[in-house]
């Protein structure tokens, strides 16, 4: 996707996202709840639950805020959007009927929702 076509797709994000609706853009999935938070969900690029370690799981998340920052740095319409809110990041696994939130990360800390086997 070119910088055009992102800042289009973000465009259409903000005003679902106004309406507290959920918006992919590219590989992230957006979320909003309320004038305060701004949710940033990306996903594990696993086939197999079992082969997500929790260092997979940080670096795939840290991956997931990077990929955002270059979003945020295309759009100013998204930098003004997110301005005075709290942005939560989540890693999410998709097994194929839905998904589950594996790790999140709120105001610099890490929660793990799932207990993921080994480091």
């Amino acid at each position: 996707m070119n910088d055009k076509e992102l800042t289009d797709r973000i465009k259409n994000a903000i005003i679902l996202l106004s309406d507290r609706h959920s918006f992919k853009v590219g590989d992230l999935t957006f979320g909003c709840d309320n004038q305060n938070n701004f949710f940033v969900s990306g996903w594990v690029e696993s086939h197999e639950l079992k082969n997500i370690s929790k260092t997979r799981a940080i670096n795939e998340l840290t991956e997931t805020k990077q990929l955002f920052s270059k979003m945020l740095a295309v759009s100013t319409d998204l930098k003004k959007f997110i301005e005075n809110r709290n942005v939560e990041y989540s890693l999410c696994y998709n097994y194929g009927m839905g998904s589950i939130e594996l790790c999140k990360e709120r105001k610099g800390n890490i929660e793990w929702t799932l207990e993921l086997i080994g480091n």
